[in-house]
Parts: C-alpha cells; sequence; structure tokens
C-alpha cells in the first residue's frame, strides 16, 4: 500500500492511502460504464450489418481477430499465477459460458430489437450473479438490498417479454423474434457466470489480458463446427472491413473496459451499471431505419436503468 508524504494534486492528507475503496469503485464504474457506450453503437451496426451478411462466418473471424490481439496483448506480460486443475477448469468452464453468450447476443441480435435483446441479458444478470456469487465464491447469502433490486428487474424483464409479444417493439414480431429473445435470456445467464468466473480467476493472480488470451477457444470451435467452409473466403474478401469493425467495436474495445471495471469492482456491482445498457442502446437505434422508435421498449429501458443506478449510488455510499 502507498502513501503520500505530502497533500498532492488529489487532495490527498499526508498518509492518507492511495487506493481507498471509494475511488477503487469509482474508477470501477467508470471503465464499466464505457463499456456500455461503446458497446452499445457495436451492436446496433452489427444487428443492421447481420441482416444481409453470413452471421457464422463474420462472428468466427471476428472472434479470431478477438483471441490473436488479445493473445499479441498478454505476450508481454509474465505468468503470476500458479496454474492448477483449479484454474484449467475455470477457464474450460469460461469458454463454455463465453461462447454461449457471446454467440446468443449475436443470434439475438439478428432475429430481436437490439435494445429489447440487451435488456434481457442484464435484466436476469443481477439475480443469477448474487446467487451464483454466493454459490460459487462462497460470499455468503446477498443482502436483502441485493435481492431486493434484482427481483425489480427481473419485473421490468417480463414487462419487455409483453412488449415483444404484444408487438409493441421497434421491430415487428415475426417467426424468429422468440428464437432471438430465448438466446437473449440464455445469453444473460451465461454472462452472469462469465463475470463470476473472470472474478475468480483475478482473485487467482491471473491479470485480465490473460484471462481474455484464452477465453475464446470454445467460441472459436463452436462457429468453426457451423460455418459453411465454402463461403468463407467469399465472405472476407467482400467483408473484411465489416468484420475488422464488429471485432472492435462489439469485442476488443470494450471487453479491455469492461475486464478493468469488474477488477475493481465485485460481479454484482459490474450487472447493475451493465444494467444501463438498454436505455444507451436505445438512443444508437436512432441510427438504424429498421427501427421504429417504440414508447413501451424506451420505458422499459428508463425503468431498468433508474433502478441499476439508484443501487450503484446506494453501493457507493457503502463503500466510502
Amino acid at each position: 500500500m502507498k502513501f503520500r508524504s505530502k497533500c498532492g494534486p488529489l487532495g490527498l492528507k499526508e498518509g492518507e492511502p492511495l487506493d481507498r475503496p471509494s475511488r477503487q469503485f469509482a474508477a470501477g464504474v467508470l471503465f464499466i460504464a464505457l463499456y456500455v457506450v461503446v458497446s452499445a453503437a457495436g451492436e446496433v451496426f452489427a444487428a443492421s450489418y447481420f441482416q444481409q451478411a453470413n452471421v457464422w462466418v463474420t462472428l468466427l473471424f471476428s472472434f479470431g481477430i478477438v483471441s490473436m490481439t488479445f493473445n499479441i496483448l498478454a505476450r508481454r506480460e509474465s505468468i503470476g499465477a500458479k496454474v492448477t486443475k483449479s484454474s484449467i477448469l475455470a477457464f474450460v468452464s469460461l469458454n463454455c459460458v463465453t461462447a454461449i453468450s457471446w454467440v446468443g447476443l449475436f443470434i439475438g441480435l439478428k432475429h430481436a430489437e437490439p435494445a429489447i435483446v440487451v435488456t434481457f441479458m442484464v435484466a436476469l444478470g443481477p439475480t443469477a450473479t448474487a446467487w451464483l456469487n454466493a454459490l460459487i465464491r462462497r460470499q455468503g447469502r446477498p443482502p436483502k438490498l441485493d435481492i431486493a433490486v434484482s427481483v425489480l428487474i427481473a419485473a421490468v424483464g417480463i414487462y419487455m417479454v409483453w412488449i415483444a409479444v404484444s408487438g409493441n417493439a421497434g421491430i415487428e414480431w415475426g417467426s424468429r423474434s422468440s428464437f432471438g429473445i430465448f438466446l437473449a435470456i440464455v445469453a444473460g445467464l451465461s454472462l452472469s457466470l462469465t463475470n463470476i468466473l473472470v472474478k475468480l480467476l483475478f482473485d487467482r493472480g491471473f491479470s485480465g489480458r490473460q484471462v481474455l488470451a484464452h477465453r475464446f477457444y470454445g467460441a472459436i470451435l463452436l462457429l468453426l463446427a457451423l460455418s459453411d467452409p465454402s463461403s468463407i473466403l467469399p465472405e472476407i474478401s467482400q467483408h473484411w472491413l465489416a468484420i475488422i469493425m464488429i471485432a472492435l467495436s462489439t469485442i476488443i474495445v470494450p471487453l479491455l473496459l469492461v475486464q478493468e471495471g469488474i477488477r475493481r469492482v465485485e460481479p454484482f456491482t459490474a450487472n447493475m451499471v451493465l444494467s444501463t445498457a438498454p436505455v444507451i442502446t436505445f438512443l444508437f437505434q436512432y441510427f438504424d431505419s429498421r427501427i421504429v422508435p417504440s414508447l413501451y421498449t424506451f420505458v422499459g429501458n428508463v425503468l431498468i436503468t433508474a433502478v441499476a443506478v439508484a443501487n450503484v449510488y446506494l453501493q457507493y455510499r457503502r463503500s466510502a
């Protein structure tokens, strides 16, 4: 722990520690908030692009670029953590849930309104995280406030189901819309488990880049099995720029930001900030001509964001 010898630009007094929990908390929330903005813009772009593209090939090469990039970044870092059977099992589990959450998200975006897909992902996150965190990391029963907030957000998620089924969403309900929403729900549950496994590996001494370098092999194998080999070269030669943009805007840059955030805050807090993603995604949808702005969707997005922001503020006060 470092100490200042006199008052500095941050206004710290002599002997006051630099790594106060409140500042650690604020930095973590800021990183995750930036993740929300960048990923929302990328997801709306990807949803529009997938209407005319080969989704499997696009995702296969996007994840290939992502895995190669993070392996290059991680080469400069020494392995400070001891590689044990339990850490290998954690990496294998992380690869499985990463494949389910990311592929589920992108296919959901292709078939349903992006703001609703993102809502389903984050609406289930806090409830699942609170209980899975207690079970896997043995943190004990979640606080009553965390449980109450999880119930409120899950209730808004049910309201979003009604919006989509009743035809009040920004995109007309189609034959594959229910499939898209189902994948979003599965992806949301997988995302909660992903955050906990990442936190578990951090606790065992692995860096963010080391975790990112080895978490996409499962997604690449899954997409290799789903892709048609004859369509790979034509898709890459015609749409290489779009593939790079999707890899950067939806995965590489957002993940660098969210990993730094998760390192500094508990998984439940991370999911609360992620709960603001629907309303940010709704605003970016104005750039997609396929989507008609829906007041019902907007109300649901605002409700989830209000609950999430209020809870993050209460957690900040508790950590100060």
